[in-house]
């Protein structure tokens, strides 16, 4: 591909990096060179570089500079010519490529901070978000520092939608997990308790709200049904301070489950006082 500079390389598969190489696909060879060539005719700043990819070999080649100020005349450029019907498509094309790099790091850190959430579910919103935002007029009134501006609209959106999606996911959870047998059955089914905890400590830490020390800590405890002094034996500590921590475990739980305004009976029983 004309020697360009792919982000990620053939290893990554994700949606941006996917759009990476279709976008690539277009505008190398004689139809996209000639494309790239009428679109930019009219800016020096375009047209100093003799096709797309050199372009943008230049940007992600070293992507601080996309940051900078000195993007801001490129940008500026081509944000002037996605207002125009013929160049619509290809000025999309272009800014859609320009900010690969600032749309896979959000992506990877919105994945590493919300484990539940699909990857293509984040680009999706990230493409949303910036193809929503380049012809808003809180863009198109600055002419300065565009890239930056861009990049953190992208971040702050996506944490504020990533806040929200793994609340209901949460919420949806948690509904799952109402009893299949009656309400008053339900403290006598040893076997449905378990499975209403062990779900519930999933959830905890996925979330990061447990570790994974404490979640076997818990389980031991509640599942395998281990005293204070066995566990004490085990890490070195009194069962005094083995209760303790368990207390202040369970306060934690029972925290969280009224907290996600899911809380049930059935599951606060779980840790009782």
């Amino acid at each position: 591909m004309g020697g360009f500079l792919m982000l990620t390389g053939p290893k990554c598969t994700c949606l941006v990096c996917r759009l990476e190489t279709s976008l690539v696909a277009e505008l190398d060879g004689d139809k996209g060179h000639e494309e790239y060539r009428r679109f930019a005719s009219f800016s020096p700043a375009l047209y100093a570089f003799p096709t797309a990819l050199a372009l943008f070999d230049r940007l992600h080649g070293h992507q601080e500079q996309l940051l900078k100020s000195s993007s801001d005349q490129i940008l500026l450029d081509l944000l002037a010519r996605s207002g125009e019907r013929a160049f619509a498509a290809t000025a999309q094309k272009l800014l859609l490529l320009a900010f690969v790099p600032a749309l896979h790091s959000t992506m990877n850190q919105i994945a590493a901070t919300f484990p539940s959430l699909a990857r293509e579910d984040i680009a999706q919103h990230l493409f949303a978000v910036l193809l929503g935002f380049l012809p808003s007029e809180e863009l198109r009134s600055r002419r300065s520092h565009l890239a930056f501006t861009i990049a953190r609209k992208l971040r702050r959106s996506a944490f504020r939608w990533a806040l929200r999606e793994s609340r209901t996911s949460l919420e949806n959870e948690l509904n799952g997990h109402r009893p299949l047998v009656p309400a008053e059955d339900a403290a006598k089914d040893d076997g449905h308790s378990e499975i209403l905890l062990r779900r519930f400590l999933d959830t905890c830490e996925r979330r990061g709200w447990l570790s994974l020390e404490e979640r076997q800590l818990l389980t031991q405890l509640k599942l395998e049904q281990m005293s204070g002094r066995d566990l004490g034996l085990r890490s070195g500590q009194s069962p005094v301070a083995v209760r303790h921590r368990v207390q202040r475990l369970l306060a934690r739980l029972r925290r969280i489950a009224r907290n996600s305004g899911m809380a049930r009976p059935e599951q606060l029983n779980l840790f009782p006082r």
